[in-house]
């Protein structure tokens, strides 16, 4: 511990001078003042220029704000599309990607049926058949304007199974509305 030491200490008869006297004002209100006093004033209409105006909706027939129709070169490879939502489907079986990752990618009622096929094997204790899929291999199809079905082959352990995708162009980008295992 460190003390400072004084040169000249005061003793108890000397008194330090002051140098201007002290002077104690009121301290400031702090509270706001009470805007219930003063009476509600309604504004009017100043000038001749401030009316209302009238409302007219107007109609129009532009056909550019129409949704355009998406063209197969904006859309990726529906099969590199497709492989990769499969291993995002093993991934969410296994625990390892939550299934809200997937939900721009999938319809609602398919991340639905996903989400209760998950819960009911997590009730069963056991793990869903594909957290342990390997995909053999993917092929696409195109029967229309921006749809695209897939086929897919997975092996689980010894066996092989089938997948099959429908999916659908949604604002440039491909979306699975349809997915049976």
């Amino acid at each position: 511990m460190t003390i400072a030491l004084v040169s000249s200490p005061l003793s108890v008869t000397e008194r330090p001078q002051a140098t201007r006297p002290m002077t104690v004002r009121p301290a400031p209100r702090r509270e706001p003042p009470f805007d219930d006093e003063i009476p509600p004033r309604h504004l009017y209409a100043v000038g001749p220029l401030d009316q209302q105006l009238p409302f007219e909706p107007t109609i129009r027939h532009d056909r550019g704000l129409a949704p355009r129709p998406v063209l197969r070169t904006d859309l990726p490879d529906p099969a590199l599309w497709g492989r990769r939502l499969l291993i995002g489907i093993i991934e969410t079986a296994g625990g390892r990607r939550p299934l809200q990752q997937l939900a721009a990618l999938l319809s609602p009622s398919v991340a639905q049926g996903l989400g209760a096929d998950f819960e009911r094997a997590a009730q069963r204790r056991r793990p869903h058949w594909t957290h342990a899929a390997i995909i053999r291999s993917v092929r696409a199809c195109e029967p229309a304007e921006g749809v695209a079905e897939l086929c897919a082959t997975v092996q689980v352990g010894s066996r092989v199974r089938a997948v099959a995708l429908r999916l659908e162009a949604h604002h440039n980008r491909w979306r699975c509305t349809r997915l049976q295992f």
